[in-house]
């Protein structure tokens, strides 16, 4: 495939990305590496909007010192859920935008972030690799996969506490038809769970998303690593004095 061109690549890794959304499969990436991440980003803008899904909010993460970012493929309050096959979860800090968070005029600071929260959630992320074997460990891929979200869970509300900086989440379990799978103190990857959108507000965009608006979701990544749903189930999770019983059927 080293003979096509990047765009002519980017619009068949695209429509690849996208079929295998819609009929639950996976294929080989290894034929696209080396996407830029320009053409990541590109790529990753077409199979959402192809897919015809309103835009709610986003995933981020660190990269070094920079954010990436990707759309939540959907995003839906309530305790019932339809079960995917190949679906894992993770359960997560889920950040709602009460105003926009303003860019472009000057530093962004945590407090300005904090600010702009109108609520913190338990948050229950699926996901599922649109690649066989997961993106290798390659951002680009990573990001024209949508860092292979699957849809977004808003759960209970949590006590804005836990936006001060150094505040401590507590205890997490997380029991799947009854049998726990997870049963320690709830961490984040970055230590401060909003320094990744305070890095996103203030470098130059990577995604053509209108991101950090009043009413979207932010989630900057998980408290208790992948878990894998196997078949359906039912999904109690405790965190921050709330529990959380999903049910997937």
């Amino acid at each position: 495939m080293s003979h096509l061109s990047s765009q002519t690549r980017s619009k068949l890794l695209g429509e690849t990305i996208r079929d295998a959304i819609r009929f639950e499969t996976a294929f080989d990436p290894d034929p696209f590496a080396g996407l830029s991440l320009p053409d990541a980003y590109g790529v990753q803008a077409e199979v959402f909007h192809a897919l015809d899904q309103p835009f709610k909010g986003s995933k981020l993460t660190l990269k070094g010192d920079v954010c990436h970012s990707a759309p939540l493929f959907w995003v839906a309050e309530g305790d019932r859920h339809a079960f995917r096959p190949g679906v894992s979860l993770e359960v997560e800090l889920a950040f709602v935008l009460g105003k926009d968070i303003a860019t472009g005029s000057g530093p962004v600071t945590r407090l300005d972030v904090v600010d702009a929260i109108a609520s913190v959630h338990i948050g229950v992320e699926f996901l599922r690799s649109r690649y066989a074997g997961g993106s290798r460990r390659d951002p680009a891929l990573a990001a024209a996969d949508m860092m292979s979200n699957a849809g977004y869970i808003l759960g209970p509300l949590l006590h804005r506490q836990l936006l001060d900086e150094g505040a401590s989440i507590g205890p997490l379990s997380i029991a799947i038809d009854g049998q726990a799978v997870f049963d320690k103190p709830a961490t984040h990857v970055d230590g401060d769970p909003l320094k990744t959108v305070t890095v996103l507000a203030n470098q130059a965009p990577l995604s053509s998303f209108s991101m950090l608006k009043a009413g979207q979701v932010l989630t900057t990544g998980s408290l208790c690593g992948l878990i894998p749903i196997g078949e359906p189930a039912r999904v109690d999770v405790n965190m921050a004095g709330q529990q959380f019983v999903l049910s997937l059927s």
